[in-house]
């Protein structure tokens, strides 16, 4: 419902900033030119992250569980090096061991078992092919928050009324989000139960716009699973990778590794 509500929101080449790229690469630590690379990208949603990917000249194959695939296809299917499907992270229906990169952002929690999400993803790359995953991050400033003191109300609502509801709470409290920002950073926002993300330099209506997909996207999925930096760390070494690194990331947690 979200990514086809909000189909442009994210996309950079719609916000006229290099948002989403930005994030990308400051993520994956990889080139900006993939030419003859096989990358999978998990969870596309809109496909802000997809839009990039394609135009680092590598052929992308990206998936989605849900209807956000129509929302992607509307903005990238005309690209010749996309293969876009909808699917189930748990049973992707490709060739094992066959991509260069494998990727996943803003995803894994969201899933049931993002542990057994990501051993799916390991089983996608090949020897000496590389994952990148984030996740939400369990630290205790994370586990405070009005998220996780609303969702066992939020998430049994009916999605059309949560968004609503959504709506008219960020119209009165974004005034108010902004000069707590000014004033107290990051922790100022938290004070209140909504995102501002007038921290990217966007305009004010789509700022607006960006804090009631983001608020939506708290409090409206049935999974919310973070992960420490120590069990993320865990998963890559289980599964046999090197050149790990895992740490903080712009999304909570970010986990790089090369499958050996």
């Amino acid at each position: 419902m979200q990514w086809n509500r909000h189909r442009r929101t994210q996309l950079d080449s719609f916000t006229g900033r290099p948002i989403s790229r930005q994030r990308l690469f400051a993520t994956t630590h990889w080139p900006e030119r993939l030419d003859g690379q096989r990358i999978l990208e998990a969870g596309s949603g809109a496909g802000r992250f997809t839009e990039v990917l394609l135009s680092t000249g590598a052929l992308l194959y990206s998936f989605d569980y849900s209807t956000a695939v129509d929302a992607n296809f509307a903005s990238n299917g005309q690209s010749d090096q996309l293969v876009l499907f909808q699917g189930d992270i748990f049973n992707i229906p490709l060739r094992p061991s066959s991509f260069d990169k494998v990727l996943c952002l803003g995803v894994l929690q969201h899933t049931p078992d993002p542990a057994r999400a990501f051993s799916s993803l390991v089983r996608q790359v090949r020897p000496g092919g590389e994952l990148v995953v984030d996740l939400y991050a369990k630290r205790l400033t994370a586990l405070i928050s009005w998220k996780y003191a609303l969702r066992p109300l939020t998430t049994r609502m009916d999605r059309d009324r949560l968004y609503r509801l959504v709506e008219g709470s960020v119209d009165r409290l974004l005034p108010l989000a902004m000069p707590l920002r000014r004033l107290a950073g990051r922790a100022g926002v938290r004070l209140l139960p909504i995102t501002d993300c007038s921290n990217l330099g966007l305009p004010p209506a789509l700022n607006r716009e960006w804090a009631v997909l983001d608020t939506f996207d708290m409090y409206s999925p049935a999974h919310d699973h973070p992960q420490s930096i120590r069990t993320l760390t865990r998963w890559f070494e289980q599964a046999g990778f090197d050149a790990i690194d895992v740490g903080r990331g712009a999304n909570g947690i970010v986990g790089r590794g090369r499958r050996r």
